[in-house]
């Protein structure tokens, strides 16, 4: 496909901000619809997942760990708010309808996002793997040097696509628009090596490098699996070596179609349009199932989700209760068989549930003595 330009003859590359000009009544409306719920899903995951970070952090205080998990779910939250959204709209449109200003950002959004993503799974990586080497004084969060750092990791994976904003266009055919990417005569070398850099830099070399980290980590866990610090490094380093599993996996399609259809733009032989649609779906679905994997594998996580359901079903207990006595005036009065009343024990059993009762038995007590700090 050519695009004619002011200047000379330009090559179509890909559609950005999803394909336009699909052909069927259904797929107008059914993929809107799953995008539109993967995007609730997900973002109800994330915010569920900040606001136990937030519990957490309260309870244990801040972390490097924590810090990154949630600028990892600021990254998923970008992409389910603003990038899906203008896919399930151009689905729905079949064509582009956001203007030449959005045009020319939403690949480079998206990119930076899914860059942010993947640098934030690599520091995560190098943070758990230098944990047993820091002192005590130094495992909690530093706000400096932890705002440096994020700042950081969005300033590259900001730079790393810029070059989108420069291939996008948008060309206006009658009373349809679509937005592309098109390749200049001149631009061939450039494009080709750029389609090799950007998937490896910011999707293959910090996931692979983040495996590998987390993988270290447990290994380094198993001879002292008997220690309680040691067993619980373990079990979060295995949860976020799943994290970092699905992310990879999901985001394979994307960053491969991406990578065909930069290399086979002269040759006119691009990725088909069913696995650019497969590829976004499974974005899209990462980004969503990231909290819930962080919230049913990562113990600290877990612990606080429980603690936080728990309080807010006494609290709406309590409140039953009140609009009970309310209503019906006075609280009934328990008597023992001679007719003396009992004492209201209501306020003795609050605040006592689940009470952690201590372990006599064990003959190694001290390996015990740092099960209470569930902190990441």
């Amino acid at each position: 496909m050519e695009l004619e330009t002011s200047a000379n003859v330009s090559t179509f590359v890909a559609f950005d901000g999803g394909v336009q000009q699909l052909n069927g009544e259904d797929t107008a409306l059914i993929l809107p619809f799953v995008l539109g719920a993967i995007c609730a899903l997900g973002i109800g995951g994330n915010v569920l997942l900040l606001a136990v970070l937030t519990h957490n952090v309260k309870a244990t205080g801040a972390s490097d760990t924590a810090a990154l998990l949630t600028n990892l779910s600021a990254a998923d939250l970008l992409l389910l708010a603003l990038c899906a959204p203008a896919r399930a709209l151009t689905y729905r449109a079949r064509a582009w309808t956001l203007g030449p200003v959005a045009c020319r950002m939403t690949e480079w959004l998206q990119h930076g996002c899914l860059a942010g993503k993947a640098f934030t799974l690599a520091l995560l990586g190098r943070a758990r793997h230098d944990l047993h080497t820091r002192v005590a004084s130094d495992a909690h969060l530093k706000v400096k040097r932890t705002a440096l750092t994020v700042c950081a990791v969005w300033t590259t994976a900001l730079a790393f696509p810029v070059a989108d904003i420069v291939f996008s266009n948008l060309h206006v055919k009658g009373n349809v628009s679509l937005c592309v990417s098109e390749l200049a005569p001149h631009s061939s070398g450039f494009v080709r090596a750029y389609g090799k850099v950007l998937p490896l830099a910011a999707y293959a070399a910090p996931v692979l490098f983040a495996a590998v980290c987390h993988i270290r980590n447990i290994f380094k866990s198993i001879p002292r699996a008997r220690e309680a610090s040691a067993a619980r490094r373990g079990e979060i380093a295995l949860s976020l070596l799943s994290v970092t599993a699905a992310n990879a996996l999901a985001l394979l399609p994307e960053w491969g179609a991406w990578a065909w259809s930069r290399h086979s733009a002269r040759e006119g032989c691009g990725p088909p349009a069913a696995l650019l649609v497969f590829a976004q779906v499974c974005m899209y679905l990462s980004s969503a199932l990231t909290p819930a994997i962080l919230l049913s594998t990562l113990v600290p996580l877990r612990e606080s989700l429980t603690r936080a359901c728990v309080r807010v079903a006494s609290r709406r207990a309590a409140v039953n209760n009140a609009k009970m006595h309310s209503e019906g005036g006075t609280s009934e009065v328990l008597a023992d068989s001679l007719g003396r009343p009992l004492p209201d024990l209501e306020h003795f059993w609050s605040g006592r549930q689940n009470p952690t009762v201590p372990d006599n038995t064990d003959p190694f007590p001290w390996e015990r003595m740092d099960q209470g700090n569930t902190d990441l």
